[in-house]
This record gives C-alpha cells, sequence and structure tokens, in this order.
C-alpha cells in the first residue's frame, strides 16, 4: 500500500523532506518511553521525518507504536 501525503494546513501534496534552507537531519528516533511525548499521544518510541509543503509549511510525518500496535500520522507543525 502507498498514499500520498498532503500538507495538512493547505492541503498541497508537494512536500520535501526537511524545512526549506536548513542543514539538519530530517529524521529523528525517539526511544520508548512511558511518560508519552510522541505527536500522536502514544506512549512508546517513535520515528519523526520533518516535512515542509511547497507553500512553506512544516509538519511531521510520525510513525510510532503503543501496547504491540502501529499508528502514522501527519501532524502540523506549530
Amino acid at each position: 500500500m502507498q498514499w500520498q501525503l498532503n500538507c495538512p494546513a493547505c492541503g498541497i501534496a508537494e512536500v520535501e523532506q526537511g524545512e526549506v534552507g536548513a542543514d539538519h537531519e530530517a529524521v529523528t528516533v525517539h526511544p520508548d518511553r512511558d511518560g508519552g511525548g510522541s505527536p500522536l499521544g502514544t506512549r512508546g518510541g517513535y520515528v519523526s521525518v520533518e516535512l515542509t509543503c511547497a507553500a512553506g509549511h512544516g509538519l511531521d510525518f510520525i510513525v510510532s507504536n503503543h501496547k504491540g500496535a502501529e499508528f502514522v500520522g501527519v501532524v502540523a507543525r506549530t
């Protein structure tokens, strides 16, 4: 299966990895912790991929897990 990501702020389908003009790592792996912290509200570890749409909005593609279930989401960065 595959899906094309759209910006949650404006709906545009053109997204790039990282921020426009930024020079940093765009993929972050967060450790599994019971205290939460995932943008999706899950308490397990998660992977975050920073993206920017063609209009300049920041968004994160999140893959997370919680109690044996895997979740995928797109969250606008504020």
